[in-house]
């Protein structure tokens, strides 16, 4: 299993132009918050993103932002986190392309 310092070396998450390591790491914990730590979801109604492929990862991202998906109110279940209300549109209409990429093969290294 990969952790995060190894994705961003694997992905080159530190070059510039692209999805900055400090930046990453801030977008895979807001993830983690409703999805589990490493993609893992406890939480029946909330998938878990681990081992996914990052094709499928990043199309339901694109699918998400377009509102090709049905978008479910949901809470932050996991950490220290408020139990804000969100949803994925919301989520994937804030991530750039690069950021989208950068998830999805994160999650789906795990």
């Amino acid at each position: 299993m990969l952790n995060f310092a190894g994705v961003v070396l694997a992905f080159g998450l530190v070059l510039p132009g692209v999805v900055a390591a400090e930046a990453a790491q801030d977008m895979i914990a807001e993830c983690e918050a409703c999805h589990g730590p490493g993609g893992v979801s406890t939480v029946a109604d909330t998938p878990s993103l681990a081992g996914d492929g990052v094709a499928y990862l990043r199309k339901l991202l694109d699918e998400f932002t377009f509102y090709e998906r049905h978008c479910t109110l949901t809470s932050y279940r996991y950490g220290d986190r408020p139990k804000t209300p969100t949803n994925m549109c919301n989520v994937a209409n804030s991530l750039s392309d690069e950021e989208k990429q950068a998830v999805a093969e994160y999650f789906a290294n795990q």
